[in-house]
């Protein structure tokens, strides 16, 4: 959907004052698609599949998606502005459950992970609401030796080694990774694409659901965990 179109709609219906309305619009939703479009191509996403954006906030990436995903969110704020856009957002809190009855072709999960009490658990449930084959994308802040992914709401931090390996020992498969800055031009991108991953801000992972084949002999499984 082009920039117009989505103002069109925000400046109509969002449930903000007018002023409001086009501040949201110029922060979050202004040429969203042009700074996400590097990973659009990189990752192979497909806006006809059906999409659970999870952290759906106002909507930024909901509205670019195919009309039959969802969106979750838990801040009450956000979700009446976002469902006057037209878009099927569910109210929940992630930390105690994923919606059972839905099956996804990808779960869109971008600065969120690190906000979790339960990471682990979250991945977990989110395999049990993907199809077969199902994917993931994951971004978040990378750790860095400035400390800039510190914040007062981050209670995990990973590089992309540990990242990777919790994907892993929760039943995924790496596809692709990068260390994309979405404002910044595709080429710059393309050129430092192995440093960013390593050094930059953020990493981006795009996993598949896979069968698992793990050893539990040395764990003691909390009751929510089934083999």
């Amino acid at each position: 959907m082009k920039n117009e179109e989505v103002k069109k709609i925000i400046l109509e219906k969002g449930t903000f004052t007018a002023e409001e309305n086009l501040r949201v619009y110029n922060t979050y939703f202004h040429n969203w698609v042009e700074y996400n479009d590097y990973i659009y191509k990189r990752f192979n996403i497909n806006f006809d599949n059906k999409i659970l954006d999870i952290g759906s906030s106002y909507g930024h990436n909901l509205i670019h998606f195919n009309r039959q995903s969802i969106g979750i969110e838990a801040n009450q704020s956000l979700i009446p502005f976002s469902r006057s856009l037209g878009l099927n957002i569910m109210e929940l809190n992630i930390e105690d459950a994923l919606p059972a009855d839905e099956k996804f072709d990808l779960i869109w999960c971008t600065d969120f992970l690190v906000h979790l009490i339960s990471p682990y658990k979250f991945l977990y449930d989110c395999r049990k609401i993907l199809k077969d084959n199902g994917r993931l994308v994951i971004q978040i802040p990378l750790m860095s030796i400035l400390n800039t992914h510190r914040s007062a709401c981050h209670f995990y931090a990973f590089n992309k080694k540990s990242l990777l390996y919790l994907l892993e020992m929760n039943g995924y498969k790496i596809l692709k990774t990068s260390g994309c800055i979405r404002k910044m031009p595709k080429i710059f991108n393309v050129i430092f694409e192995p440093v960013l991953q390593i050094f930059g801000g953020n990493i981006w992972v795009l996993a598949e659901k896979k069968e698992t084949s793990f050893n539990f002999k040395k764990s003691f499984l909390p009751n929510w965990f089934n083999k």
